[in-house]
């Protein structure tokens, strides 16, 4: 094959780096969401010591590792909170036994 005007050339292909991910929620009902998020995940993280949840688009993900921290603080032991694949994350009870507790799908305990 001949010259194709640098077509076949290999060059090195970094990301830009972007302004913070903006969610369109508000502050309140970014709170809301969290504090829901964490109630319902919680449950499933209490009945079975993990959950998985969809999480389409980076703020999405950015969102359930926040809820990650809230579901901590609620069972007082780490969460784990991974992406499985592309579309949605997994969260793991880390160093407990199954079973946490009610605790984990409490309502209302957190403001964060």
């Amino acid at each position: 094959m001949g010259d194709m005007g640098g077509v076949g050339d290999v060059r090195e292909v970094r990301e830009v780096p972007q302004e913070a991910a903006r969610t369109p929620l508000t502050a309140e009902e970014e709170l809301r969401s969290r504090s829901v998020f964490a109630t319902e995940i919680g449950a499933q993280l209490a009945r079975q010591g993990w959950a998985v949840f969809p999480a389409h688009t980076p703020e999405e993900r950015i969102r359930l590792f926040a809820v990650a921290r809230i579901i901590e603080q609620r069972l007082g032991c780490r969460v784990e909170a991974v992406p499985q694949d592309i579309v949605s994350m997994r969260f793991t009870v880390v160093g407990a036994a199954h079973g946490v507790g009610p605790a984990a799908g409490a309502a209302g305990q957190l403001t964060d």
